[in-house]
């Protein structure tokens, strides 16, 4: 097994937690910066979210292709046992 259903387990809420978290600031974020001319430090910090969230769509990605070798590697074990 590639990775244990514990360790996936505990990267995958790490990763929904994370994600929640992203979406609060954001929503925070935007209630701060209701201006007409938003400062500065609102439109920086709104590229760093987006920033946030490219990587963590990365990271889903990765635990996805993890998910799919796992399943892989317990079929082929699962074929050469018959």
């Amino acid at each position: 097994m590639i990775a244990d259903r514990e360790t996936f387990t505990d990267l995958t809420v790490h990763l929904k937690r994370a994600s929640d978290a992203l979406l609060r600031t954001a929503n925070n974020l935007a209630i701060l910066c209701r201006d007409d001319a938003p400062e500065d430090g609102c439109v920086g910090a709104l590229d760093e979210l987006i920033a946030m969230a490219i990587e963590m769509a990365a990271m889903e990605r990765i635990l996805r292709a993890l998910m799919d070798a796992n399943h892989e590697e317990e079929a082929a074990a699962e074929f050469g046992r018959r």
